[in-house]
């Protein structure tokens, strides 16, 4: 049986995903105590589980996510899409699985009015709009490639931006995302006229962009009316 257990959890990787977790999850409750860390990391982890289940979909593997304490989580593909559109549809999953899970939490404070489940749906609808910055790494970035190249100059001056209002708080870290996400930028514009971009059909390229859109209009709505409820509800608690 033990041998079982053990091959269970070298082949789903649930033992490094469980240990990453708990570890991110002590230290985010030195900042939002626990049951604040435990909303946070189950909305990372919502959203890493959408990627993943869209990789097997299509067929190919994935690890299971990997937690890293204050930079969220990050799952590995061990192969890739062949085209553009495959691997936007990849990128996608994860904000549309985590705007469902911070939606549920909305609706969740809705029906018993407690302020967890309304800091949980702000801190989801906030995640997963920064993720949808068109811009290296972030699932925006995958998204829009499937576009056009010049979104990911539109995500540059985002995050730029970015840095300079949040420089006190997440400016550093928002930095590290800034340069790290060069490369990838560049690399777009470099291989713009491969196939792999090429050959996204119209239809992928418009269908993929309303999508974005939709995604950030949803949550950014959604995000400043959770930030204004949790901000009434702390002013009169």
């Amino acid at each position: 049986m033990g041998k079982y257990v053990l091959l269970f959890i070298g082949k789903f990787g649930i033992l490094k995903t469980g240990l990453t977790l708990l570890i991110s999850l002590g230290l985010y409750a030195v900042f939002f105590g626990f049951w604040g860390a435990l909303g946070l990391v189950l909305m990372i982890l919502l959203h890493e589980l959408g990627h993943v289940v869209e990789i097997r979909r299509q067929g190919m593997k994935a690890t299971a996510p990997l937690f890293i304490p204050f930079m969220g989580a990050a799952i590995f593909q061990r192969s890739h899409p062949t085209d553009a559109l495959k691997q936007a549809q990849i990128g996608i999953a994860g904000p549309l699985a985590g705007t469902v899970a911070a939606t549920a939490a909305f609706v969740l404070f809705g029906l018993t009015h407690n302020s967890l489940f309304l800091f949980w749906a702000w801190i989801g609808f906030y995640l997963n709009l920064f993720n949808l910055i068109p811009f290296g790494m972030l699932d925006g970035g995958w998204i829009l490639a499937a576009a056009s190249k010049w979104f990911q100059l539109l995500g540059l001056a985002a995050l730029a931006l970015a840095v300079l209002f949040f420089h006190l708080t997440f400016g550093p870290l928002l930095l590290i995302l800034l340069i790290f996400g060069i490369p990838t930028m560049i690399a777009r514009f470099r291989n713009d006229s491969l196939p792999y971009y090429q050959s996204v059909p119209t239809a992928g390229k418009v269908g993929m962009g309303l999508a974005w859109l939709v995604l950030v209009g949803y949550l950014g709505y959604a995000s400043m009316q959770a930030y204004n409820l949790l901000t009434a509800q702390t002013a009169l608690g």
